[in-house]
């Protein structure tokens, strides 16, 4: 009967503009169901394209990833690059800034895997004029000494290692102090008791006792304590130079 139905509605329909009433309502109650199996045959198709190309998506994924870690990898290259050129270029307008000092460049090529960077080692040695107890510097101030040479490389102590002593000057009231290095990458220093030295003050090599040259720049005073029972105050200085992230240094000849 039902196919009877639509064979009438298909027959009749053509060449009309408008349906009786019979096929409206036939119309109207298949409507739905039409819809539900249009949708159902759509889902079908979509899912079944997904399934044939999930090899192809899973693939081009894998290939979007690669591509992504290759750009992580030249833009972690890139800026290297960047900071490499400018520690280089504050290196050679420090040289040209200290004309009457001959420096040795060097690079850091590793570092003591039991102090840190508390020691390490640069890419210059006897063959290149190093010799030891060298200055070592930056731009921004005093980073050690040279420790130990061998024909291509050096090992150097910087000013941070705990077993570094030199002797240090404020430049606003020029009061002297001892100088070492401690366990949080930062400086102590012990001056007089009746010192003057605040916090903020800077700091710079004294020439002392020969083992830095004078005024190279050391770091700034943050905090200055009596010791309860002692002749001298401590003072915490922050060092000029951040150690860890040097790549590049300036020997003085």
């Amino acid at each position: 009967m039902v196919l009877f139905l639509f064979f009438c509605i298909g027959t009749t329909a053509q060449g009309r503009a408008n349906t009786t009433v019979a096929e409206g309502i036939v119309r109207g109650a298949v409507s739905p169901v039409e819809r539900v199996l249009y949708a159902s045959s759509q889902y079908i198709r979509n899912l079944y394209n997904f399934i044939v190309e999930l090899p192809s998506l899973k693939q081009r994924n894998e290939e979007l990833e690669k591509k992504l870690k290759d750009n992580q990898v030249q833009l972690a290259d890139y800026n290297q690059v960047i900071q490499e050129n400018e520690e280089l270029l504050k290196l050679i307008e420090f040289t040209d800034d200290s004309k009457d000092s001959e420096f040795i460049p060097a690079s850091v090529v590793s570092i003591d895997p039991y102090r840190r960077f508390s020691v390490f080692v640069i890419n210059v040695g006897s063959s290149d004029g190093v010799e030891k107890d060298m200055t070592v510097v930056l731009s921004e101030g005093i980073v050690g000494r040279v420790l130990e040479v061998s024909t291509g490389t050096s090992k150097v102590l910087s000013i941070i290692d705990n077993t570094s002593m030199f002797n240090g000057i404020s430049v606003q009231s020029n009061d002297y102090l001892r100088i070492t290095g401690d366990d949080n990458n930062k400086l102590k220093g012990y001056a007089d008791f009746d010192s003057k030295i605040n916090e903020g003050d800077t700091i710079v090599t004294s020439g002392m006792e020969g083992v830095f040259p004078k005024d190279i720049l050391i770091g700034i005073v943050k905090k200055v304590e009596d010791q309860e029972g002692k002749l001298e105050k401590l003072v915490t200085i922050e060092p000029s130079v951040n150690i860890e992230e040097i790549n590049k240094v300036l020997i003085i000849k």
